[in-house]
């Protein structure tokens, strides 16, 4: 007891030390935030993948926390409005706190993206990390502000920045769809000599199909075959038999590809190496909604929804 009532005393007397707890905290927040905003392609997916979101709104609101963290990050370390810092850290903590507890208890155990896709945390080890922050928070608490001139202006550069930055470094995809259209996102030509020549099946030209061009060690293609998956499950594209097409070059067996995706395609082919770079542009993933011969869209991961 003495021992505690002599830590709280020097604490109290200390305002330096409780600034470093401060800055320990906000430089947590600051990696949590770059951490996500570098992997966040999948954060955002993984936000769109509870069914909560449309697309639109799950690429704004991961963008929003990653800017929300940036600002209390600043925040703590600036230390011109302490209570607000801390008042502001405390509600993240909680409503995190709360989500992750729901994670739990419904039985998920995947990577929660606290921590972007740098250090693979499942909900019970980030609610213990959000028990170790709270601890910084609370040994935090008290701190004296810093007295600096125009402390409002201040403030607002500490939310306006962070969200602008964001936003004009990873803008969301839907704000560029128009631009991605324009793209050539197919060798046409290419497509429809390999299915003349017999290297893609003349049955994908009859009835409707989803053909999609992916390769198993591409990032983009396992994410895109997660929205795809997710955007079938919600009824925003139309349900239709899904071939997968991968260049003969990959690992010959897609298993894994398939059980880590969720994609249910219900037939599989590997064409050689040359053909598939040819119809892809060497660019890839490619999906195709096919209505008969007909292609009635054309998507890559950026503009697939």
């Amino acid at each position: 007891m003495q021992s505690r009532s002599f830590l709280i005393a020097f604490l109290k007397e200390h305002n330096t030390v409780k600034y470093v707890f401060r800055v320990l905290l906000g430089i947590l927040f600051l990696i949590s935030a770059t951490a996500k905003l570098v992997g966040i392609d999948a954060f955002e997916l993984y936000l769109f993948e509870f069914g909560w979101f449309s697309l639109g709104t799950a690429y704004l609101l991961a963008r929003l926390v990653i800017a929300a963290e940036y600002t209390l990050g600043i925040l703590l370390i600036a230390n011109f409005y302490p209570r607000l810092a801390f008042w502001g850290c405390l509600a993240m903590l909680a409503v995190f706190s709360l989500f992750l507890a729901g994670l739990l208890v419904a039985g998920y155990g995947d990577n929660c993206h606290c921590f972007g896709e740098w250090v693979d945390f499942n909900p019970a080890q980030s609610l213990a990390k959000n028990a170790g922050m709270l601890v910084l928070l609370l040994l935090g608490a008290g701190v004296r502000p810093f007295n600096i001139r125009f402390k409002p202006l201040w403030l607002a550069l500490s939310v306006v920045v962070p969200l602008t930055t964001v936003l004009i470094v990873s803008p969301p995809d839907n704000w560029r769809y128009d631009s991605y259209a324009r793209h050539d996102l197919i060798n046409e030509p290419a497509f429809r000599e390999a299915i003349e020549a017999g290297i893609l099946p003349a049955s994908i030209e009859e009835g409707g199909h989803i053909v999609c061009f992916y390769s198993l060690k591409c990032k983009f293609c396992k994410l895109s075959a997660r929205k795809l998956m997710t955007l079938l499950e919600r009824g925003d594209i139309e349900a239709l038999p899904i071939v997968a097409v991968f260049g003969r070059g990959d690992v010959p067996d897609p298993t894994p590809f398939f059980v880590e995706t969720g994609i249910e395609a219900t037939q599989t082919l590997f064409i050689e190496p040359a053909d598939f770079l040819r119809i892809t542009n060497g660019a890839f993933p490619v999906i195709l909604v096919m209505h008969g011969p007909e292609i009635v869209a054309k998507y890559n991961y950026r503009n697939l929804h």
